[in-house]
């Protein structure tokens, strides 16, 4: 096993700390009579590894103290403080808050465990505060000095120290890549794996680019799960199938390496067994069957094949694998995204590299140009190794920041080829069109439904071409998928898109912005249309060309509703997908579906002024829930209080809950509004009279006098306050209904509210007899009908008024009217034929 310079260096001063340290201690004991003062725990652990040599147990302390370790010796030097001299004492003073500290590094360095960032220097630092003691911590001197004349001495020395056999589980664990520096950084993720190790999933994957680190951070999860006290595995195997060593000049191919999931099972198998076998796959599974072991498979996508998959899918209960891979092996597994490092974690890498490779031009840089560097190195830690070996071979830091074609090929090789045409289609037009964008934007640029575009993108993830971001809108959070850095560098190099391709998709993007120009008009224009489908950015564009497809489709409900499906499946938190959905379903009269489409749209959008208008619509108008549609109706106006969508949306609700003072109200601030259109102005003037006059209606039929006159009074101020003629003109029919009703709340009153309504039904006769100029026009109710031949007749003080179909103003009236219905009309003579009306409209109560 190798060992990095680091470790041998700890090792070397550590060795020499032990000698100085037994040395002393043979010194204050060199009289053979004295006994061994040792605790029995101590003095048994002795005594084994002694067996372990071949010795018999020891006699007295001289034959001790070449089993002791470091801290055991320590602790027996502090239990002989009586026999030290003072210089002795003073001399290992400096041990004393030291200690803890150097034990930690010596287990690290005996046991082969990963070292941490500053171990060496920690050592360092110790042995020379002793050295200020030559005379006792000679060697610790000698050492030090040799360090410093020739470091690489310490690469041709054998490390031997003290120690007890592992506790924890036999592994075959390597010694980890980050053994020269330390490990450092992605805190998050080692404690995210080594709880699913410990938890229920059979399968772990760390993911990511060559060279991100992800056979580091899973051997830093297995030897720490190694000396962890909770861990239940019998042993932990270590198998990779890495096959290519990036150095400084070029791709070196590792000879002997696995080339396929055959050979990764013969050497898995023969670590478990310690023998060939011609069975090796059932060996193994017979193996994770009756113990629990933990597979480490690493580097895994230069033999990722069905055989494995199927492999992973029989993995008996208790034991575990955990997977390195650049590409997920599919639906079986727990992935863990290894992203670049951050600024911090990266410039501590470059440092660390450079302070213990002794590369003093990078050591001495200012901070600012080391995050620069890394950052145009995208904090991968491939690339900051490659560079700094660079530099050490004489190498100009900008021709490596510049000319990384060999890194690339090494981080992205082998992955290219494991993709279908889809997803290679996807990378292109991620190529041509940087930046993050939904699964909407890139079905539309590369022509695919959302299964096939889903399917890229799951493949592209898996293989770490791509990363996903959160695209937050001021409604709802959208994913966007964009190239890694890594990846574009490596694309733009080795696959260009050609120029005929380049084209199309810059076509395609055109055409989509033009598509979305056309619906940001009708936004504006219309914002509160049926028809009209709310976007929250260009990624919406497409989805919103689906529904408006759906919505051209007012017989063909099927279609309507799988555009619907599919729009939803692209954008699953669009609102407005759900809230069409909920339109088509209420034209077919499927209420049920419309409501739980309408709710959805609400909980993705839950301030979105248009989802909460068309639901309460919907319920006002097609379920027939007015308080539930007010309620609605009013959310949408707190977050759109100047829509006069919604008001004459309120306005109704009330008109339909026979609020009719409240309805009166909403209508009169509709009428008032500047900004309203005239035909606006005039439906709501029509609403606001006839809910004044229903209100006196109602107040007239329960005698209640007083109550009836004030509503005509509110409405004649009201009337006389509105100065457009024209739109009092359009109103006259209500007006002249209004006038009759004040006409009988007078004859059926007396003294003032009679005078009082007889003044008022004067004034709003003149206002309809202004309006209607020389056609002269009358009210009256439907007497009778003959719908089938399209002929009724209106009775008006008491004379019957005959009426066709045809002699309606708008022939919605003439579906609409029914026994009953109060209309107005003109008069004109029929002949002998008697009295008819003309120019009819229809007067809704």
């Amino acid at each position: 096993m190798s060992f990095s310079a680091t470790r041998l260096t700890c090792y070397a001063l550590l060795s020499s700390l032990e000698q100085d340290m037994r040395a002393l201690v043979s010194e204050a004991t060199a009289s053979p009579e004295i006994p061994i003062e040792l605790p029995q725990d101590k003095r048994a652990k002795v005594d084994e590894r002694r067996k372990r040599d071949g010795q018999a147990p020891a006699a007295n302390i001289q034959a001790v103290l070449p089993y002791l370790d470091f801290a055991e010796v320590y602790e027996l030097a502090m239990s002989l403080k009586r026999k030290l001299s003072p210089t002795q004492l003073t001399a290992i003073a400096p041990l004393s808050s030291r200690m803890e500290r150097v034990v930690s590094i010596r287990n690290r360095v005996a046991h082969t465990r990963p070292m941490e960032i500053d171990d060496s220097a920690t050592l360092i630092d110790a042995a020379k505060e002793l050295a200020n003691f030559p005379g006792i911590w000679a060697e610790t001197d000698v050492t030090l000095s040799r360090l410093s004349e020739d470091p690489s001495y310490v690469l041709g020395l054998t490390m031997q120290l003290p120690k007890d056999g592992d506790k924890g589980p036999q592994h075959n664990l390597p010694v980890p890549d980050f053994d020269e520096t330390g490990f450092f950084g992605r805190q998050e993720q080692l404690r995210q794996i080594k709880k699913a190790i410990k938890g229920p999933y059979p399968v772990i994957s760390i993911l990511g680019d060559g060279g991100i680190g992800k056979t580091s951070l899973a051997l830093k999860a297995a030897y720490d799960l190694l000396d962890d006290p909770s861990i239940s595995f019998d042993a932990i195997v270590w198998v990779t199938a890495k096959s290519t060593i990036l150095s400084s000049n070029e791709i070196q191919r590792i000879q002997g390496a696995i080339e396929d999931s055959l050979g990764l099972f013969d050497q898995a198998a023969s670590i478990l067994s310690g023998s060939e076998n011609t069975d090796s796959e059932d060996e193994i599974l017979s193996y994770l069957e009756n113990f629990k072991v933990l597979l480490i498979l690493d580097n895994l996508e230069t033999v990722l094949d069905d055989r494995l998959r199927n492999f992973l899918l029989e993995l008996p209960l208790g034991s575990k694998v955990v997977i390195t891979s650049r590409i997920g092996v599919g639906s079986t597994e727990y992935p863990v995204s290894l992203t670049p490092l951050g600024t911090d974690d990266a410039s501590r890498l470059l440092r660390a590299l450079a302070r213990v490779r002794g590369i003093q031009q990078l050591r001495e840089l200012p901070q600012e140009i080391v995050e620069r560097w890394v950052n145009a190195m995208s904090g991968h830690p491939a690339y900051i190794r490659w560079f700094v070996a660079g530099v050490q071979t004489g190498k100009r830091p900008e021709d490596l920041l510049t000319n990384n074609a060999l890194l690339l090929d090494f981080c992205m090789s082998n992955v290219y080829e494991y993709l279908g045409d889809n997803p290679r289609a996807v990378l292109r037009s991620m190529q041509v069109l940087p930046g993050a964008r939904n699964q909407a934007e890139l079905a539309y640029l590369n022509d695919f439904t959302a299964d096939d575009i889903q399917s890229a993108l799951l493949e592209l993830l898996t293989t770490n071409f791509v990363s996903m971001s959160n695209l937050n809108s001021n409604q709802s959070v959208d994913t966007g998928y964009q190239l890694t850095d890594f990846a574009k560098q490596y694309l733009d190099k080795h696959h260009p898109v050609i120029p005929e391709e380049r084209k199309w998709l810059l076509e395609r993007k055109d055409s989509l912005s033009l598509m979305g120009t056309g619906l940001v008009a009708l936004i504006r224009a219309t914002p509160y249309d049926a028809s009209t489908v709310s976007v929250r950015g260009p990624g919406d564009f497409h989805v919103a060309r689906l529904l408006r497809e759906a919505l051209w489709l007012p017989t063909e409900r099927e279609r309507a509703l799988e555009l619907c499906f599919e729009a939803q499946k692209l954008a699953p938190t669009f609102s407005e997908a759900w809230r069409i959905e909920g339109y088509i379903h209420s034209m077919d009269r499927n209420d049920h579906a419309a409501q739980m489409a309408y709710e959805r749209a609400i909980e993705l959008a839950p301030e979105s002024a248009s989802s909460y208008f068309h639901y309460g619509s919907f319920l006002l108008s097609d379920m027939g829930d007015a308080p539930a549609g007010l309620r609605a109706l009013q959310t949408a106006a707190r977050f759109d209080p100047q829509s006069i969508e919604i008001l004459k949306g309120i306005a109704w609700a009330h008109y339909s809950m026979e609020s009719f003072s409240e309805a009166a109200e909403t209508a009169g601030v509709i009428v008032e509004d500047r900004s309203v259109s005239a035909p606006e102005k005039v439906r709501a003037l029509q609403l606001f009279v006839r809910s004044r006059n229903a209100e006196a209606l109602r107040c007239l039929k329960v005698d209640d006098i007083d109550a009836a006159v004030e509503a005509i009074e509110l409405a004649v101020e009201f009337l006389a306050s509105v100065a457009d003629e024209r739109t009092v003109a359009s109103a006259a029919d209500h007006v002249l209904h209004l006038q009759q009703t004040a006409s009988d709340i007078s004859r059926r009153s007396k003294g003032y509210a009679s005078s009082k309504s007889e003044h008022f039904a004067a004034t709003l006769r003149a206002l309809s007899e202004l309006a209607a100029g020389d056609d002269a026009r009358t009210i009256g109710a439907v007497k009778s009908m003959k719908s089938e031949k399209g002929y009724m007749f209106l009775r008006s003080q008491g004379k019957d008024y005959f009426c066709h179909a045809k002699d309606f103003s708008n022939q919605d009236d003439w579906q609409r009217v029914q026994i009953g219905s109060i209309c107005g009309f003109t008069v004109s003579s029929n002949g002998s034929k008697g009295l008819r009306a003309m120019n009819v409209s229809l007067i809704d109560i």
